[in-house]
């Protein structure tokens, strides 16, 4: 399978359970608290369980015509990949929030492997994520091997999400 056919299928499988319930911030830098199940594929009824922070710095707002580059610090060789792929493949309209420059940060990660199905331990996640209560947790479902790129289409969707309210934010700031 070639790598575009590997980030499609990836992409495919990314599944958001639990949203954070706030997008990125306009003026100041966003910590997500993340975890993200996969599913062990030597054996049945295995996951594996990642937790992390992804950063999201405030975004930027670029005015040159020139198109900015995506920072990805402390992601893998096929995360950079992908965002390559992405830049050179979405439609412009679709990526137009890479002009507002953002900078993307995923450290910190804590790796557990969990008996049961996918489906349990999302749920039993999920439910403990929704009683702490942490407005900018989020739960993922994703693929073993290209698990870092189930957490940057989550950060391009979420940026996607955010950008009308951002941009409203500097209009009244009269930043724009």
């Amino acid at each position: 399978m070639n790598f575009q056919d590997a980030f499609l299928y990836a992409l495919e499988n990314t599944k958001i359970i639990l949203p954070p319930r706030r997008v990125v911030s306009t003026f100041g830098t966003t910590l997500i608290n993340y975890q993200l199940v996969t599913e062990d594929l030597d054996r049945v009824d295995v996951c594996f369980v990642r937790e992390g922070k992804l950063e999201a710095e405030r975004p930027k707002i670029i005015t040159s015509p020139q198109f900015a580059k995506l920072t990805l610090e402390g992601f893998g060789k096929e995360a950079q990949e992908y965002a390559e792929w992405l830049l050179q493949n979405a439609p412009q309209s679709s990526i137009a929030f890479l002009r507002y420059g953002f900078f993307f940060k995923k450290d910190d990660v804590c790796f557990s492997e969990v008996k049961g199905s996918s489906e349990e331990v999302c749920a039993k996640l999920k439910e403990k994520m929704i009683k702490e209560g942490d407005p900018l947790s989020l739960l993922l479902k994703g693929e073993e091997e290209l698990w870092e790129v189930s957490l940057l289409k989550f950060l391009i969707d979420w940026v996607r999400v955010s950008v009308t309210k951002n941009i409203h934010d500097f209009r009244q700031e009269g930043f724009i």
